[in-house]
């Protein structure tokens, strides 16, 4: 991520103009809410948050817009985002990356509306790859690493860690339901 970060940093002091970056999105999908995370194509993070489901064609619609219109429209919904790398910086979703729990089908239908391509990604331990993942950015007190991993809670929603997840693993190559593609 953080070469992610210096590469398109050091392109924006250079003068260079970063047109259309592919990106995958990951959802982990919910009842009320879902989580997102926005990813190159190789699995690094760039933006992550937690939306309600309610406001999932809101999100979407977002995507559709440059990116200093995100930061207005996405602060609502993330618990924590990167640097947006510059006005030049178009993320194009090549397609959605969706985990295969609760509420997949309709979310699945609205991403289709919006054009977007969809895969269904195995979501079974993605809250446990979600923690590691949280507690990777987020070093735990010095208390806290005296429990074993397992005991180790988040103090806030991980739903967007495991989106994170869901990317990840479809990157890897262990799809949950082959290409099944929406």
């Amino acid at each position: 991520m953080s070469f992610l970060l210096a590469s398109l940093a050091e392109k924006r002091e250079n003068g260079m103009t970063i047109d259309k970056v592919r990106m995958i999105l990951g959802i982990d999908p919910g009842r009320d809410k879902i989580g997102w995370a926005l990813t190159t194509s190789k699995g690094e993070l760039a933006l992550s948050g937690i939306c309600r489901v309610a406001k999932l064609e809101n999100f979407l619609n977002v995507l559709k817009h440059p990116v200093g219109k995100w930061e207005k429209e996405l602060v609502g919904w993330m618990y924590w985002k990167y640097e947006i790398f510059s006005s030049a910086f178009e993320p194009e979703v090549e397609y959605v990356a969706l985990g295969d729990g609760t509420g997949n089908r309709k979310i699945a239908e609205r991403c289709a509306r919006f054009g977007l391509k969809v895969i269904h990604v195995g979501e079974e331990g993605t809250t446990m790859a979600a923690r590691e993942l949280y507690w990777c950015f987020h070093r735990p007190a010095w208390w806290q690493r005296c429990l074993p991993r397992s005991l180790r809670v988040p103090p806030r929603n991980v739903d967007d860690f495991a989106a994170w997840a869901i990317v990840l693993r479809d990157v890897a190559g262990s799809v949950g339901k082959g290409d099944n593609k929406e």
